[in-house]
């Protein structure tokens, strides 16, 4: 039996480093916002976002899909400084004002343990993952299907319930920011009327870039809604900050 609990994902991060770099402050940020954008979580506590008291709401977790994750280490001046980034979905259950409200949320945590000071001498990555994603082209259990997205004709491969939206033709800018027929905007999964998983940005200088995303497929399904946070990339090819964006996939061919 599933029970009511708020969520506590505990991160001792300067128990991390090591030598004069404990001694510094660390960038740390663990956030969920679910898709309406009415309530987040922080470092495992939800609010109400209107909540100017912040009281905490008890919540359940139905499924949590991890979309990706990132981990290794820095090295500076001879020591190293861990990092952990990662997205992910979840389903949550709960109670606001005795009306039950069940949602899906975008987490994205980010743990950098290099001090301000510090410069960055090489970057050592010892885990990289993306639930679920492949590479390699999907099998469909049935054929492609073809919507338009921003002007570009995309074709919906469905293998079971992962679910991918490629381009088959990419409008005319995208062609010029290096996106090719093929390329994958978004992967994921189809469970009932949701879809979860990454989306994907592509930039001239950073190349691709995924974040997290959720939505649904309307009644008729013919459209398909996913919203998320994109990031907004640096210099350094690092996020420096966040967009909401909306994808929507409009069906023109079975």
């Amino acid at each position: 039996m599933r029970t009511l609990v708020t969520l506590t994902i505990g991160l001792v991060v300067a128990g991390w480093f090591a030598g004069e770099g404990a001694a510094h402050a660390s960038d740390y940020s663990h956030v969920c916002r679910t898709i309406d954008d009415q309530y987040e979580i922080d470092d495992g506590v939800l609010v109400r976002k209107t909540d100017r008291d912040r009281n905490a709401i008890p919540y359940e977790t139905l499924r949590e899909t991890v979309l990706s994750r990132r981990e290794g280490y820095c090295i500076a001046r001879g020591q190293q400084f861990k990092f952990e980034s990662r997205s992910y979905a979840l389903r949550i259950r709960f109670r606001d004002n005795g009306r039950p409200v069940e949602l899906e949320a975008l987490c994205e945590l980010a743990a950098d343990g290099l001090p301000a000071a510090y410069t960055c001498e090489r970057e050592v990555v010892t885990r990289e993952e993306t639930g679920g994603v492949t590479d390699r082209p999907v099998q469909p259990t049935s054929g492609p299907s073809h919507w338009s997205h921003n002007g570009s004709v995309m074709r919906l491969e469905a293998n079971g319930a992962d679910r991918r939206f490629v381009y088959e033709v990419p409008r005319r800018g995208l062609v010029e920011a290096g996106v090719k027929p093929g390329d994958t905007v978004f992967e994921g999964r189809r469970e009932g009327q949701t879809y979860t998983g990454a989306a994907y940005i592509f930039t001239r200088s950073c190349g691709r870039v995924g974040y997290s995303v959720a939505g649904n497929v309307s009644a008729d399904e013919r459209t398909v809604v996913l919203e998320g946070q994109a990031p907004l990339m640096g210099e350094d090819c690092k996020p420096r900050a966040y967009r909401r964006d909306r994808l929507q996939f409009d069906l023109t061919k079975r």
